[in-house]
């Protein structure tokens, strides 16, 4: 038999058993960065493998526990046994959306997990988003796309989905403690790159340590936001800017009276 469909045979067996705590390979990851997409994960994976204490591979999306859950965790632990002593994870911004059973089974797999979340304005990052879809990946011309079709877009689930910050942070509180998540905000990387990571630093436990390049990675493309998409996708994100604004304060009530004020 070939080896693919015998390491999904064997991925299937072993799952039930890993989801009760056993059966845990060696090596997985101590942390992982979960998101928010679009919201600074590619600067936060380059300053971090900067750090002589931490591991991440040089690959910076995994996708194991949302794309390749058919295979065996101990092909993803593997990932991660070049760390030896270092501490280990990986950042993956589709881990933010998970479903409640998969966030079940990283908890009973990696009890004592930490998850950094990066929060940017619901607004910006879905139109980052959806121009980094339209126009990096899919070389359309952004000044032939109408009004009607940036709003369709931008209100497809999986967008929605992925700025909707206090679901995902809801989801992933109800299996790990409060004080093994941590949120920074995308405006830190500009404002404040070394506060923000030395605060990640004191997280995940390691000596602080200034950051060899303190800009944004990737700053993505910077395409104008019509004013008739600008007015819909404030209407349609609304009930998220007033959830986050109410919750956290702070920059998040920001972002609702820049928006909605």
């Amino acid at each position: 038999m070939p080896r693919e469909p015998i390491l999904r045979i064997r991925s299937i067996a072993e799952k039930p058993m890993q989801r009760l705590g056993v059966l845990r390979p060696r090596h997985l990851p101590a942390f992982l960065g979960i998101g928010a997409q679009k919201s600074g994960t590619t600067w936060l994976h380059a300053r971090l493998r900067e750090h002589p204490s931490i591991y991440l591979p040089e690959e910076k999306e995994q996708h194991y526990f949302d794309w390749n859950f058919h295979r065996p965790l101990a092909d993803y632990a593997r990932v991660f046994r070049p760390a030896g002593e270092r501490l280990a994870g990986e950042i993956t911004p589709g881990y933010a959306i998970l479903s409640e059973e998969r966030i079940h089974f990283i908890a009973a797999v990696m009890p004592r997990v930490r998850i950094i979340y990066l929060m940017r304005d619901p607004v910006e990052r879905a139109w980052s988003q959806v121009v980094m879809n339209a126009v990096e990946i899919g070389d359309e011309d952004p000044t032939a796309i109408d009004d009607a079709t940036w709003l369709r877009r931008l209100g497809d689930p999986r967008v929605r989905r992925r700025g909707d910050h206090a679901a995902v942070l809801d989801a992933w509180s109800r299996r790990v403690p409060a004080d093994r998540i941590m949120i920074g905000w995308f405006e830190e990387i500009a404002e404040a790159p070394a506060d923000l990571l030395g605060r990640v630093h004191d997280f995940l436990g390691v000596e602080r340590r200034t950051p060899v390049d303190s800009g944004v990675v990737r700053p993505g493309l910077r395409v104008p936001m019509p004013p008739g998409v600008r007015a819909g996708l404030v209407e349609m994100l609304h009930p998220e800017l007033a959830a986050l604004a109410e919750r956290y304060e702070g920059r998040c009530r920001d972002w609702y009276e820049r928006w909605c004020g």
